[in-house]
């Protein structure tokens, strides 16, 4: 029999069933949380290779923080909202359900490594005039952006898909897949703003965390600097 973590490539249907008869134990989610740290490890390195082996460090470690810190603090909101809705669903189930919608997303990431790794090292370079970088550092951020909304979108599918094999026939997934994945949004967007840079301006030092990492916070950002600027055609 199959572990959880190879549930999610060969037999889905599988893992579904283990979840929905209340199987899974706290070992096969610590599996697949240690399962999401190395290979979302993997992919934060080459995230950042392009600007500089310190940075790359920096959000090997980072991007692994964002995406255990996100699923950690979303599981709780999820199973609220799924006893709020008369789901069915047991808190264990629920926990389960977010860790595999995370691990999906994490297997994609996990296979695009190689490309994603020709690209930044083979094309991307971090001298040149000012232009050339700026156009360096918007390039791999769009490709990056691109790349990791696939990988969430194949999570998000498999979580629908787990929900509606799991909740009381009463019950409306579609409903608590939508709180899910707002829940997912919202506490990703900020928890990414305050850990970063990943990809890593030139134009700023490389560090850690940015100083004024706990001021502002990201929809504020987008409302006040990205709209505008939209609206006005740049």
């Amino acid at each position: 029999m199959h572990d959880e973590v190879t549930c999610l490539l060969r037999s889905r249907d599988t893992l579904w069933e283990r979840i929905r008869a209340n199987e899974t134990t706290g070992l096969s989610i610590l599996k697949m949380g240690v399962f999401i740290m190395g290979s979302s490890a993997l992919y934060g390195a080459v995230l950042a290779g392009w600007r500089s082996p310190r940075l790359a460090l920096y959000v090997a470690v980072k991007f692994p923080i964002l995406l255990l810190g996100t699923t950690s603090l979303v599981m709780l909101l999820n199973w609220l909202c799924a006893v709020i809705l008369g789901s069915g669903m047991s808190f264990r189930q629920s926990v389960a359900l977010t860790y595999t919608a995370m691990g999906v997303a994490c297997w994609i990431l996990l296979g695009l490594i190689p490309v994603t790794a020709f690209f930044t090292f083979g094309v991307a370079s971090d001298g040149g005039t000012d232009a050339a970088r700026r156009l360096t550092h918007n390039c791999l951020l769009l490709t990056h952006i691109a790349l990791i909304g696939c990988a969430g979108v194949a999570g998000n599918a498999a979580l629908r898909r787990g929900i509606a094999r799991i909740v009381k026939p009463t019950c409306n997934p579609r409903r608590i897949y939508w709180c899910w994945l707002l829940a997912f949004a919202l506490v990703g967007c900020q928890l990414s703003w305050i850990l970063r840079p990943f990809i890593g301006s030139p134009f700023f030092e490389v560090r850690f965390i940015r100083p004024d990492a706990l001021e502002r916070n990201f929809f504020e950002f987008v409302c006040r600097e990205v709209l505008p600027n939209v609206l006005r055609g740049g």
